[in-house]
């Protein structure tokens, strides 16, 4: 699997009113390398202190907790260092960069040139069969939990979907995920903004095997990388499978989740659902440790459909310290293994 070292600032500004200056916090994500590096939120004093009602409702921000903060103006100078000039990443981008400009201009700071990119426009090219595309509908697909509305919180909610978008289109940078996707980068300016623009009018394709790949035979409930319907035993019996997963979404999920972290994981007999390798390509994503034998150090041992939980169980106990410890290990069947590796998605 290639790596995503994606180099960018993921930024939320929250308002008190419709005013475009009126910026109350912000929060920033600095990402290096595909892995988030530092956070920072600044709680901000608008000026006029008037906030609306529907905001407060909206964020929960009240003008008594920002009464003694500083201004935006007060406090730009270290946003500016932080930020430093990095591409800006934001959910509903030109909201955020025109509250930027906005605040810049009303405290009276040069606007310096930057460019910014929208996590909204990369989910819409990257995740086309979606249906919505605001932050907290796709963070709860991804599995991301986050308080919505907080601006540190949505800043790290915007970084992780676009680290999801760079990991399901194989790509190894930003740049490449941009290139893939059609989507050119959004610049502004003193002069203004212009934002995220498609390059083509038609739809992306894409490079990853999904592109060539046949698509699933009807009921089939995935496919991994390396199988197509012709090696897979529901598409030739032509049943309706009993596992129905969605295993893209699992795997972007996995990368922030890691449902199986730290936890070895044995297979017995043969899976319905999966090959062999695909079990270790799937245990191995979602942080856990393959195990080709069951030994003391097994966590799980999931028992495929040609050998009997019974059956297994009857077996020798492992020996653990010279003890007899036959619960060392959880057993299961495949279809709890696939409820655990699932549970919140």
């Amino acid at each position: 699997m290639m790596e995503f070292a994606a180099d960018f600032t993921a930024i939320d500004f929250e308002t008190a009113s419709r005013q475009p200056d009126s910026a109350c916090q912000l929060g920033a994500v600095v990402v290096r390398n595909g892995q988030v590096v530092d956070r920072f939120m600044w709680m901000i004093r608008p000026e006029p202190l008037y906030f609306s009602q529907s905001n407060i409702r909206i964020h929960g921000i009240t003008p008594a907790q920002v009464r003694d903060e500083p201004t935006f103006g007060e406090i730009w100078s270290d946003v500016h260092a932080k930020l430093g000039d990095d591409c800006l990443v934001a959910h509903n981008a030109s909201f955020d960069i025109r509250v930027l400009l906005a605040c810049l201009r009303t405290h009276g700071h040069p606007v310096p040139e930057m460019q910014f990119t929208c996590t909204r426009a990369i989910a819409r090219r990257t995740w086309p069969h979606r249906h919505r595309f605001g932050l907290k509908p796709l963070a709860q697909w991804l599995g991301i939990r986050f308080q919505h509305h907080d601006a540190l919180e949505d800043s790290l909610a915007c970084a992780k979907i676009l680290l999801a978008a760079g990991i399901d289109r194989e790509v190894s940078s930003l740049d490449d995920l941009e290139q893939s996707l059609k989507l050119s980068r959004g610049r502004a300016g003193s002069w203004g903004l212009r934002g995220p623009t498609t390059n083509s009018r038609k739809r992306p394709v894409r490079k990853n095997h999904q592109s060539t790949s046949p698509k699933p035979a009807p009921g089939l409930p995935f496919l991994f990388p390396n199988q197509t319907s012709e090696n897979t035993e529901h598409a030739s019996s032509g049943n309706q499978p009993e596992y129905e997963i969605d295993m893209q979404r699992i795997l972007i999920r996995g990368e922030f989740v890691r449902p199986l972290h730290g936890k070895r994981i044995a297979f017995v007999g043969k899976l319905k659902s999966m090959s062999d390798s695909d079990a270790e390509i799937l245990t191995t994503r979602l942080g856990g440790i393959w195990q080709a034998k069951v030994n003391e150090e097994t966590d799980y041992v999931v028992i495929g459909s040609s050998r009997k939980m019974c059956d297994f169980s009857r077996e020798e106990p492992l020996e653990k310290n010279g003890e007899d410890d036959s619960n060392a290990f959880q057993i299961v069947n495949e279809k709890e293994f696939l409820n655990l590796v699932t549970s919140g998605v």
